[in-house]
């Protein structure tokens, strides 16, 4: 893929994610502008509970598909129902334990008919194939897809709270039906414009495919991408379990404007990691990878220079007011240039199969948020989350910068690699 190929993906799959993320800040600003920052908290502690349900029925089939697709298209009719099969038994097994936790976890009383009604929403999520349109590099689709479903459900939640009493399951309710129509319109798309791309792969094109869906590397990306969410927002879990509804809100909203920045760099990385898949064995990749790097860095932190400078216009345009969480949004600003180039450097080696290290580090990284938010949070809220986050990300990012500063990883196709000592990589 050309640079200018790449541009082109990123800006479809940009212009649907603009779209949608424009159509969920709308819902952001209605609901804290009528309901207040308790309400808000609730449907974040919604959103983020139904993160690890997703996360527990996919156990990182979709990574693994699309790095499949990526190399070899023809195996496109033998994965999707592949796949599918697995994800059955992993969506079952996550969908319940969620529901054991929204109906009788430690989560405010008033949040759990939300957490449940989110619950639910794996279900049809589990069945899009998404999956398929991002390996096969039909970002148009993708992006249609994120932003109807998005824009459909924003549509249906305020259309839905102007006769109910009860907004946070409302808004829940509205985003289940959003997702099932989303699923059911890739399916359509599947039957009617991408099954025809199924070829004929040679049997040992399917018995490496399969020795990659086996239950030990699924669940080694899987524990992957679980120690990923338990990074990105166990946070907002413990909030929800150790202090208010207020400061739960008040994180919530510093958290949010800041996700989607991550997120306008994650659809850049999305782009990528299909391109980096299917990548030859090249050593010159590697000056490049670190060019790369360096530009990233510098460009992030006058971004987020930037941001904490116009911190107040920022909060007020999106809630009518800070919502009390200037200070955390200006803390949590110190994490922006850490998040950027960990995640190309996470990209780069999830896509060459060092799934065992990313374990490894997504591991000390989550157990080091966990931990100090722990300690921290009894006495200094939600102050104590942000911080935490900063120095878990400059845990992540030492640890895999040093690994890809040893290991030429670019040129080796992908093998699979021993785990490292945690005295190795300690910083």
């Amino acid at each position: 893929m050309k640079p200018r190929q790449i541009v082109q993906s990123a800006m479809r799959i940009a212009t649907g994610e603009v779209l949608g993320r424009i159509a969920t800040f709308f819902l952001y600003a209605y609901v804290s502008r009528r309901y207040g920052v308790e309400v808000f908290g609730i449907v974040a502690l919604g959103q983020t509970a139904v993160n690890y349900v997703i996360a527990g029925a996919d156990q990182g089939l979709k990574l693994i598909g699309v790095r499949l697709l990526a190399r070899n298209p023809e195996l496109v009719g033998y994965l999707v129902p592949a796949i599918g099969r697995l994800r059955v038994v992993s969506t079952a097994a996550a969908v319940s334990l969620g529901l054991v936790y929204g109906l009788f976890g430690p989560v405010p009383e008033a949040a759990r008919g939300c957490i449940v009604m989110f619950v639910m929403t794996v279900v049809p999520y589990a069945c899009a194939l998404d999956w398929v349109a991002w390996g096969l590099g039909h970002f148009g689709i993708l992006a249609m897809w994120r932003s109807g479903t998005v824009i459909l459900y924003v549509g249906m939640a305020v259309i839905a709270m102007q006769g109910s009493y009860r907004p946070s399951s409302v808004i829940a309710a509205a985003n289940f039906l959003a997702t099932a129509f989303g699923a059911t319109f890739l399916w359509l798309v599947w039957r009617l414009r991408l099954r025809h791309l199924e070829g004929k792969p040679s049997l040992p094109l399917v018995q490496a495919a399969a020795e990659q869906l086996r239950v030990r590397r699924v669940l080694t990306l899987g524990v992957s991408n679980l120690l990923n969410l338990i990074f990105l927002n166990a946070d907002i879990l413990l909030l929800g379990a150790m202090a208010t509804t207020v400061e739960l809100g008040r994180y919530s909203a510093a958290c949010k404007p800041l996700y989607v920045i991550f997120t306008g760099f994650w659809l850049m990385t999305d782009v990528l990691y299909p391109h980096i898949a299917s990548i030859e064995e090249s050593r010159r990749a590697r000056r490049s990878l670190f060019r790369w790097l360096a530009l990233l860095a510098v460009g992030s932190l006058v971004l987020a220079a930037l941001l904490v400078w116009l911190t107040p216009q920022i909060l007020t345009i999106i809630y009518g007011s800070t919502m009390g969480a200037d200070g955390l949004f200006r803390v949590l600003l110190f994490a922006l240039p850490l998040d950027f180039c960990f995640s190309l450097l996470w990209t780069v080696l999830v896509s060459r199969g060092y799934d065992r290290f990313v374990t490894f580090t997504l591991a000390v990284g989550a157990g080091t948020n966990v931990v100090l938010n722990l300690i921290f949070i009894p006495r200094f809220q939600a102050m104590a989350a942000a911080w935490a986050t900063v120095a878990g990300y400059a845990v992540l990012l030492g640890i895999m910068l040093g690994f890809v500063l040893k290991n030429d990883v670019l040129s080796r196709g992908g093998k699979e690699e021993v785990v490292p000592l945690p005295q190795e990589y300690a910083l």
